[in-house]
């Protein structure tokens, strides 16, 4: 009893001692709840729902995602939730659900159009007046910055109302038409009329969005390193992590790991390449498995190898200071529970192509910070001979500026020109980053440059001594395993009968046309 009492007071303090607040997978409070009507592809529909999420998680704030033929009477209440973003993928669509429009126009929360279908209650609301235009390639500018969008065949926008706050402006290339403002908050409403889910467009709408939920916690862009895998080329990766320390360049590696074969060599410079970025003042995201198929019993052995993925990266002095992953991953039950919410610090990614749920509940959790990942490519747009000037964008919201890892010795050398020419300052993580990650047996500390393993600040060297071994006692269950495993074994014995039968007639049919051709 004595030694349980002392443990539980040495995790506590542990705890105390990083400074950190726990993480919860669904913060306390109100929810947002947004409304789409169609995730329509053809125009990108999934991706705009997915780059809306990833911005209000950034912000700060729990969502609940709703289709809009879903939605009945009288969920949408100020008891319930803080707000509502509508998002329309599909106006050819006219879809419509007079419940919802009913309850969003009594609704006192904070309200935020995005995309077309704006109506007239909606844009006295915002103390504007609308105008359509039809078939333009608009250019959206700020702080003397501009990047062409992509052509809209029709696109509401407001004439500038007096009180409201602008972010952005839209300018036709007619040039008779006039400018409008982008993002536009009035008191408790906002609108965006386009929204893309990458590039300046994404940046002004955090900006918009972090305006009207009062969550605005402008910082410097983190630059991060994605695509690493214990099967990249790690020479290339220390490389890269010596010429971006040299240039006083402070960044972050989002790498997958491995569970199994951790004994092999082959993780062994896995991991000291890992220490190597870590000396060299990188700090490591832990990316999240790739799911090939999942269900609601996926639980356990998701918790089996993000367990082992970190402790035995942690044996090996490699602290994670937080967890990668895609966007979905924050829109379901189990991969919340058992994969974001084991970290303070959570960088959400771009989904992939392909999205594999185990329990989906489209509940969005907020973390202690979670960092918006934006790809840099998408906001170095070519316009008139000159790029965005990434530099003087403000970032309203904690944002990883993306960079995959490169495959060949060029694409390192035109990395490196490119960062290093953008003279932009980059977060400190050594100054400002706190984090903390719990794993079944440690917990992994980050605070101002020093790393903690279980509340105890721990020196990252080049060979990997001085971590104790933390093992993970829990036996792996794999579905149905047991009902294969016999399967096969009637196979094999199968096979082996027939085998052998096959082999005693071929002797015994040799035989008899042998005595078939012998003379008598």
């Amino acid at each position: 009893m004595k030694k349980r009492l002392i443990l539980v007071l040495a995790v506590l303090m542990g705890f105390v001692s990083l400074g950190g607040t726990t993480v919860t997978a669904q913060a306390a409070g109100r929810r947002v709840l947004i409304v789409y009507d169609a995730l329509n592809p053809t125009a990108n529909g999934q991706k705009k729902l997915a780059g809306l999420q990833q911005v209000l998680t950034s912000v700060g704030v729990t969502t609940q995602t709703e289709k809009l033929s879903d939605y009945y009477a009288g969920q949408l209440t100020t008891k319930k939730y803080a707000g509502v973003v509508t998002l329309v993928n599909w106006p050819q669509g006219d879809l419509r659900n007079a419940a919802f429009t009913r309850d969003r126009q009594t609704f006192t929360g904070k309200k935020l159009h995005v995309g077309q279908d704006l109506s007239a209650a909606e844009a006295r609301g915002l103390h504007a007046t609308r105008r359509n235009v039809y078939h333009q390639q608009l250019i959206l500018s700020a702080d003397k910055q501009s990047q062409l969008l992509p052509f809209s065949e029709d696109i509401t926008l407001l004439k500038p109302a007096r009180r409201a706050q602008n972010f952005g402006t839209l300018r036709p290339q007619n040039q008779g038409i006039g400018r409008y403002p982008y993002g536009t908050v009035v008191g408790q409403a906002g609108y965006l009329p386009y929204f893309e889910p990458s590039g300046f467009s994404q940046v002004l709408a955090a900006q918009t969005i972090a305006q009207l939920f009062g969550r605005q916690r402008q910082s410097p862009p983190l630059l991060t390193i994605t695509g690493v895998t214990p099967y990249s080329d790690l020479t290339r990766l220390t490389k890269l992590a010596a010429k971006l320390n040299a240039a006083g360049i402070p960044f972050a590696v989002s790498t997958t790991s491995v569970a199994d074969n951790t004994s092999l060599a082959a993780f062994s410079r896995f991991a000291k390449a890992l220490r190597m970025v870590e000396n060299d003042q990188g700090i490591i995201f832990l990316q999240a498995p790739v799911v090939g198929a999942a269900d609601r019993q996926s639980g356990a052995l998701l918790e089996q190898t993000m367990v082992e993925e970190l402790n035995q990266l942690g044996q090996r002095q490699v602290m994670p200071v937080g967890i990668s992953a895609p966007v979905y991953w924050n829109q379901d039950k189990i991969f919340r529970k058992y994969g974001l919410a084991r970290s303070s610090n959570v960088l959400l990614l771009p989904n992939p192509t392909t999205t594999v749920f185990a329990q989906q509940d489209n509940l969005g959790g907020a973390y202690t910070q979670t960092w918006m990942g934006l790809s840099l490519n998408s906001l170095l747009t070519v316009k008139n001979g000159q790029q965005v000037a990434v530099d003087r964008l403000r970032f309203p919201v904690p944002t990883a500026l993306t960079v995959p890892f490169p495959t060949s010795e060029k694409q390192l050398t035109a990395t490196l020109k490119q960062v290093t020419q953008l003279g932009v300052t980059w977060y400190q993580p050594q100054d400002a980053l706190k984090a903390k990650i719990t794993s079944a047996s440690a917990t992994f500390g980050y605070r101002q440059g020093t790393y903690y393993l279980n509340g105890s600040p721990v020196t990252v060297g080049t060979e990997a001594t001085g971590i104790p071994k933390y093992h993970f006692a829990q036996k792996r269950h794999v579905a149905l395993d047991r009902y294969f495993k016999v399967q096969g074994n009637i196979l094999f014995v199968f096979f082996t009968v027939t085998t052998v039968v096959l082999v005693i007639f071929l002797f015994l049919g040799r035989r008899i046309y042998r005595q078939m051709f012998r003379r008598k």
